[in-house]
């Protein structure tokens, strides 16, 4: 337990250290973007070699992947349905911001560190199908409901494998399912790379959490509360009733439990919806996903 609350303030650590940092002047806007750069296309994708290579894949384990995008169609249509007496704008508003989790590079460090190369493709599977629905596939919808474009496959795909993580989600999946072992050349530079994720990760967290209410605290206040609850819902069925062995199903607990997606604050602003209240309900995500994901690994330690 000492040990999991140790790395669990060394998390907490480097996301004060990007908060501070930024506060001071060492970090401006925009530079989260570049570390989200390095993350996405650098030392996520070696994290994710380096744990498909060492855990064997049961074929059975593809079911994560449609649960991944399951998950992110019930949140979309709680948002949907809660504000469905509104504007077009404000059901947009509700499938954005109600659905997706950012595990890539707030769920993944923690799973990387406590839950091992196991914990992480299992986590990847399900980010896959998360994937296919936050990095595009509710975008479209919430688009086509603004009148902005029609859903088109051709441009979801083109969204979807256009996501380094994703793409190396699904590459390494089908490599340990096909059983071919990487070079050792090739794992020991991944290992090297991947090192460096878990902290660039929180710090960029840090970077980016800003929550600015001016008025909306109600608003903020009711999507993260709401969202939690459903989280809450959502986990105790995973845990309780998905057929997979305890460790999978704690994974998936943990997975669940993540923020909301980063591109629902990104995406609300590229169809002109209120993006500080996107934003602010995003960055509020963080801390509670903290508390409950470090509460549940002690609780399992």
């Amino acid at each position: 337990m000492e040990a999991v609350l140790t790395k669990a303030l060394s998390f907490l650590a480097m996301i004060a250290a990007g908060i501070l940092l930024r506060r001071i002047g060492l970090f401006k806007d925009g530079d989260d973007r570049i570390l989200s750069k390095i993350i996405l296309n650098f030392t996520l994708p070696a994290a994710v070699v380096g744990a498909f290579s060492n855990f064997r894949v049961d074929v059975s384990l593809i079911a994560l992947v449609g649960l991944g995008v399951l998950m992110n169609l019930l949140l979309s249509g709680a948002g949907y349905f809660l504000a469905r007496k509104g504007s077009k704008a404000d059901k947009a508003f509700g499938l954005l911001n109600y659905s997706g989790y950012n595990i890539g590079s707030f769920t993944m460090p923690y799973v990387q560190s406590f839950l091992g190369d196991a914990g992480m493709a299992i986590t990847g599977l399900f980010d896959t199908g998360n994937a296919l629905m936050c990095t595009g596939g509710t975008y479209a919808i919430a688009s086509a409901m603004m009148g902005e474009e029609r859903p088109s496959l051709p441009s979801m795909a083109k969204k979807v494998f256009s996501s380094v993580p994703f793409d190396s989600y699904l590459v390494m999946f089908l490599v340990s399912l096909s059983g071919f072992r990487l070079p050792q050349v090739v794992l020991t530079v991944c290992g090297n790379i991947a090192s460096a994720n878990a902290f660039l990760c929180m710090f960029m967290v840090g970077l980016m959490f800003k929550i600015e209410l001016k008025g909306n605290l109600g608003r903020v206040l009711s999507i993260v509360g709401l969202r939690f609850l459903l989280n809450c819902l959502v986990a105790t069925l995973f845990y309780f009733c998905l057929p997979f062995d305890e460790e999978i199903r704690r994974v998936l607990v943990i997975a669940s439990f993540s923020p909301i997606s980063a591109m629902a604050p990104v995406f609300s602003m590229m169809l002109g919806l209120d993006k500080g209240t996107a934003g602010a309900a995003n960055s509020l995500s963080i801390p509670l996903a903290i508390a409950t994901i470090t509460g549940l690994l002690v609780l399992w330690h």
